[in-house]
Parts: structure tokens; sequence; C-alpha cells
């Protein structure tokens, strides 16, 4: 048994056999969060204290809620010999699926914390400040991009967990024939 195996942050950076969990997040799709995450720093024109406390924290709730529920499925799928077998064939094992939802549970709970900060009026009266508007601005599309690509993760994971659900039927099926 490979020590490795049992590390998070090793398969973040390295992989387990196939990419590094890192790349499921920084790949072609950040481009499209980056856009977003620019174009409603552009078009909300709040700052983020209220923008924090009037829509992205109770939203922020939800995809915690929504994932944690999700990811508590997908455990309870990958114990079966369905999706141990499936995990078999699969480049990095049984650890890429179960390091793969931990990754959307970090980005979900990284996104939180910002947003909380931003809520705690962190970015408005210390650091960047509304005063210094670039900054301020790079800030507020970091912090929507984060958002973007929370809602795209918090997607993943009931995807992952339904592809796991059909997968277990059909390989359960094609051993009944």
């Amino acid at each position: 048994m490979n020590a490795d195996h049992f590390k998070f942050w090793h398969w973040f950076f390295r992989g387990s056999g196939g990419k590094p969990g890192f790349r499921r997040l920084l790949n072609r799709w950040v481009v499209f969060h980056v856009i977003v995450g620019i174009a409603m720093a552009d078009v909300v024109n709040i700052d983020l204290v209220t923008a924090a406390s009037a829509v992205l924290l109770p939203l922020a709730g939800i995809f915690v809620g929504l994932s944690f529920a999700w990811v508590g499925n997908a455990q309870a799928l990958m114990q079966t010999d369905e999706i141990n077998q499936l995990a078999d064939q699969t480049r990095g094992g049984f650890v890429e699926y179960v390091f793969t939802f931990q990754s959307a549970i970090l980005i979900i709970l990284v996104t939180l914390i910002l947003w909380g900060l931003a809520g705690l009026k962190v970015f408005d009266s210390r650091w960047p400040t509304p005063a210094i508007a670039d900054y301020y601005f790079g800030v507020k599309a970091m912090l929507f991009t984060m958002a973007s690509m929370t809602l795209r993760e918090c997607w993943h994971v009931v995807m992952g967990a339904q592809w796991m659900l059909i997968a277990q039927r059909e390989i359960r099926k094609s051993g009944k024939k």
C-alpha cells in the first residue's frame, strides 16, 4: 500500500496515476470563470459587503448543503463493488474518485471563506478598499470568479454522483448477462 494514496495534497499537486487534481480546476474552463468574474464585477455596482450579505453568502449556504448531501450519496456509491470495479479501470484508481469530490468541497469552502471576509468588510475597510479602484475591482472580479467556479463544482458533485449511480446500474446489469 502506497502512503501517498492517503495524501490529498499529493494527489492535488502530483496525481495518483491520472492528472493532478489542480488540473481539474485550472483547465480551459478557468477562462470562462474569469470572464464571468470580470463581467460580474463590472455589472454589479454595489460594494462587496452588500453583495456578500445580500446574495452570495446565503447562496453559498445552499452550495454547501447541496454539495455535502451529494458527496454523502457519492461516498455510499463508492463503497459498492460495481464502483470499485470501475475505479480499478480508471487511471488514478479509487483515489481519483475520492479526492475529486474532496477538491470540490475545498473550492466551496475557500469561496465561502473569501466571501465571508468580504461580508466582514475586510476588503472594504482594510485592503484594497474602494478608494483603490483597480485593486478593489480585481478582488471583486476574483470573488465572482470563485463564485462561478463554485457553481460549476457544485454541479460536478451532483453530476459525478449521478454518473456513478448510472455506472453502478450498468455494471450490475452487465454482470447478470
